[in-house]
């Protein structure tokens, strides 16, 4: 679903699962953007247990998790 982000920038909102194609990839990603600590977990493993609907642009500022 295309949303305005906060930046104001139009992003993505959808699950964390269908952003990434395996656990890896998020995994990779999120050592090196901290992207797990940015939707409040404590690991990347929580996080795609999880699951949560995130919202996101090209700017990182805007990788957050929405409450849906």
């Amino acid at each position: 679903m295309r949303v305005k982000c906060q930046s104001g920038l139009m992003g993505e909102r959808r699950r964390l699962r269908v952003d990434y194609s395996d656990f890896e990839q998020f995994e990779a990603y999120s050592e090196i953007y901290n992207l797990a600590a940015r939707l409040g977990f404590e690991s990347a493993q929580d996080a795609w247990e999880a699951n949560p609907v995130i919202e996101s642009s090209v700017k990182p500022e805007d990788f957050r998790m929405v409450r849906s």
